[in-house]
């Protein structure tokens, strides 16, 4: 009996983006306080992003525009918590070991402590200039999206 294996190419449409990085040494739920009160934004802990690529659910927030139902901004830190469960062939050894590794989003920013990912249409120089007179916050800037070396991992559903 002859096969035919057919194969079906899928695509993901990848929206353009604008990247803000933060260097700050505060909590997410503080930078989210300020940048909101400074900012007139509304960044809220509704639910965590998933990311497919890494197939690890971040913990992030999310603000849902008023203007643009449909668009959301979102406020993630760059450092996610790992736990690897190691089995050593050693016969003295009794259980697992498990060792928790600190992992990047955007590992080509490493010292990137937050990001806001916005949608490219928006104009963020407004934000970020807000953004950086803030006291709490050691440096921002913008990330220009052919930079990313890793943007498959900035996909969430």
């Amino acid at each position: 009996m002859n096969y035919k294996k057919l194969n079906l190419g899928k695509s993901i449409e990848e929206e353009s983006f604008s990247l803000i990085a933060i260097h700050t040494s505060i909590e997410d739920f503080q930078l989210a306080y300020f940048i909101n009160k400074n900012c007139n934004t509304q960044f809220k802990r509704t639910h965590h992003l998933f990311s497919s690529h890494l197939k690890k659910e971040i913990i992030a927030l999310v603000w849902e525009n008023s203007w643009d139902e449909e668009t959301f901004w979102y406020l993630f830190p760059n450092r996610y918590d790992a736990l690897k469960k190691i089995k050593k062939n050693n016969p003295d050894l009794l259980f697992e070991n498990e060792i928790h590794m600190d992992l990047y989003i955007l590992p080509e920013f490493k010292q990137v402590d937050y990001f806001i990912k916005i949608p490219n249409y928006n104009n963020n120089d407004f934000y970020l200039k807000k953004i950086k007179e803030l006291a709490e916050i050691q440096t921002a800037y913008s990330i220009h999206e052919d930079s990313i070396k890793s943007s498959k991992n900035l996909i969430f559903n």
